[in-house]
């Protein structure tokens, strides 16, 4: 069995300024300050953690003018998923009741800002020690997912499911006419749950799976550049610490996003 060549490359999003580009690109020159994301699912094997990145230019746009390039590297591609869910998908409306569950996550940071932005009403689930800083960035309400019983939480037009754990008691929450973003499946009996959905019932979980080209960033370098979403970066590591940021990655607990810096 033939093994991947080592070492493997590591990471998706990214942020920097352009150094060269190929014959055929009109829209960037060398010096352009912008931000991307690498699509492993169509690029194959990928690494945006590294001090050059090789990148097609329908998967790059240009940086938000207000935040710096740690900021932007943090935001991109959990921020370009959020806007696709929350946007696109969810079409939030003015006054509706949106929950973003996982919402000290990269994505639920980004959709609980975006959510707020569109006029929802924003209830956000996270752990205890967040739920002062869920506020801070814009949700309405904030509950504790470990002791707070689902039921509880009234119902919903739009929830934005980033945690992929018990679909079937969430989904009881939506109103007629509501939509259940899921950003990742789940195990196995989620994945029964959202297939089911499709099939039966109003109260359908659509599972979105957008990896940010050119127009989701463009569209939330404008979000960026109104003050309407903010990066929130909890720490950063130099290239040679990436041992570290794994480490922290998987202890769990961070609010937002780690990075690992090349400079």
């Amino acid at each position: 069995m033939a093994r991947s060549a080592h070492p493997r490359g590591t990471g998706f999003d990214f942020a920097g300024d352009v150094v060269e580009v190929a014959d055929d690109v009109q829209r960037f020159r060398a010096g352009d300050a912008v931000w991307g994301f690498l699509n492993g699912i169509r690029q194959g094997p990928v690494a945006a953690t590294a001090e050059y990145v090789l990148a097609p230019v329908t998967g790059v746009a240009r940086r938000p003018r207000n935040i710096d390039e740690a900021s932007a590297a943090a935001l991109a591609g959990a921020g370009g998923a959020a806007l696709a869910a929350v946007r696109d998908h969810g079409k939030v409306r003015q006054g509706e009741r949106v929950l973003v569950r996982g919402a000290g996550g990269g994505v639920g940071v980004a959709a609980v800002q975006i959510a707020r932005a569109m006029g929802g009403h924003v209830v956000a689930t996270v752990r205890e020690s967040h739920l002062a800083r869920a506020r801070e960035i814009g949700a309405h309400e904030a509950f504790d997912y470990r002791s707070t019983d689902a039921s509880s939480l009234g119902e919903f037009d739009v929830i934005i499911d980033s945690v992929a754990t018990d679909l079937r008691s969430f989904r009881r929450l939506l109103r007629p006419g509501g939509r259940m973003l899921a950003i990742t499946i789940g195990g196995f009996w989620e994945a029964m749950t959202w297939i089911t959905s499709v099939v039966f019932g109003g109260r359908r979980i659509r599972f979105v799976q957008a990896p940010p080209g050119h127009d989701l960033l463009t569209g939330l370098t404008d979000l960026v550049e109104a003050d309407q979403v903010s990066p929130v970066v909890e720490r950063s590591f130099a290239l040679a610490e990436i041992a570290d940021a794994h480490r922290a990655f998987d202890a769990r607990g961070s609010f937002g996003k780690l990075v690992v810096t090349s400079r």
